[in-house]
């Protein structure tokens, strides 16, 4: 019986071992498949690229009380009508609760963004969704080292 026992349990840390491969890539891919801000990431992006504070300040989430308009002509000036090239999303953080209030949705993504003169830029936003409505509640241009 003892054998047994031992033999079963020899098999589950082997099984264990053999299954554990690759795990944490396979959720990060899926994970950053099914998140719902990108296309506002990049619609925010021309919106600053475009000079538009207006449609840069509707992509902000209801919930946040004043949106400086300072601090969106200055990332529109730093773009400069620049497109973006390429984004790649290098971070995720996706929180999900459901509660009295209904569901709370809060997306933290930190993307690498390429313009088309070729400067790379760090994106870090938050993107929540809620019985409020959806927007980003943070939405910040890095540069320098990260």
């Amino acid at each position: 019986m003892k054998k047994l026992i031992s033999f079963a349990l020899v098999l589950l840390v082997l099984l264990g071992c053999l299954t554990a491969c690759n795990f944490t890539q396979n959720m990060s891919g899926a994970i950053a498949s099914e998140v719902e801000a990108t296309p506002k990431v990049e619609e925010m992006m021309a919106a600053l690229a475009g000079d538009s504070t207006s449609d840069a300040k509707s992509l902000m989430h209801s919930q946040i009380a004043e949106v400086s308009d300072d601090a969106i002509v200055q990332m529109s000036d730093y773009i400069a009508g620049r497109e973006v090239s390429t984004m790649e999303l290098v971070g995720v953080n996706v929180n999900t609760s459901t509660g009295a209030s209904g569901t709370i949705r809060q997306e933290q993504l930190v993307y690498q963004v390429t313009l088309t003169d070729g400067a790379v830029i760090h994106l870090n936003v938050v993107y929540l969704s809620n019985n409020q409505g959806t927007g980003f509640t943070s939405f910040q241009l890095v540069l320098g080292v990260v």
